[in-house]
């Protein structure tokens, strides 16, 4: 008899709980709250999501090895000083020039075609006074006749042959010497077609071969 009314006491119980359980739901249900027999992920943008950390993308300097290996190669200047002369009131004065090295004949011209500093009170006579066109440059072709001893060969332009001997004198004296006196040698005078002339020396004679610093440095001041 015990054991029977046990198991009435336990099926009373389930029967309560079940009613209980029920209830709930059916409250939950006439409240208007939707029940699922399986979870349901979120709609999507229901929650955001929590923001992760934005890492700035660097791009990695270079090296100081690779830095220095793509640099260009710079390039080294070399300057030397050398002496250009230029006409004065009283004859040829020397002016201390840079020029890059190597000098060359072709630098000392150019120097001379230049001109000397604006500071100076002095001029140039190696350019046609009325044409500014340069009345020599350094013969570089094949001359007809091998002048003995010489190193550097100038042509002179026919304007000038034009010029009065003394001025010719000048413009020979100032090339020779700053051709000869930078340590070039003997300077020989050629015309436009490589054939050698007799230039005029400042004592009046005429000079058929190659010329130095010593056959015109009494033009000096």
């Amino acid at each position: 008899m015990n054991s029977c009314w046990a198991s009435r006491v336990r099926a009373a119980r389930c029967v309560a709980m079940w009613s209980g359980t029920a209830a709930v739901c059916l409250a939950l249900v006439s409240c208007g709250v939707p029940t699922q027999d399986v979870a349901q992920p979120l709609a999507s943008g229901v929650i955001a999501p929590p923001a992760l950390p934005v890492t700035p993308s660097s791009t990695p300097s270079p090296s100081p090895s690779e830095s220095e290996s793509n640099a260009e190669p710079v390039e080294t200047v070399i300057i030397e000083k050398v002496n250009l002369w230029f006409a004065g009131d009283n004859g040829l004065i020397p002016v201390t020039t840079d020029v890059l090295a190597p000098v060359t004949p072709e630098a000392i011209v150019g120097g001379l075609v230049a001109g000397p500093p604006e500071n100076e009170q002095l001029r140039t006579v190696v350019v046609d006074p009325l044409t500014g066109q340069p009345l020599i440059s350094v013969f570089t072709g094949d001359v007809v006749s091998v002048v003995p001893d010489a190193s550097v060969y100038i042509s002179v332009t026919p304007e000038f042959a034009a010029l009065p001997p003394n001025e010719q004198v000048l413009v020979l004296g100032q090339v020779v010497v700053s051709i000869s006196g930078a340590g070039m040698g003997a300077v020989a005078f050629v015309d436009q077609s490589g054939s050698p002339v007799a230039v005029p020396l400042p004592d009046g004679r005429l000079l058929d071969g190659s010329a130095t610093t010593s056959d015109y440095i009494s033009l000096s001041a």
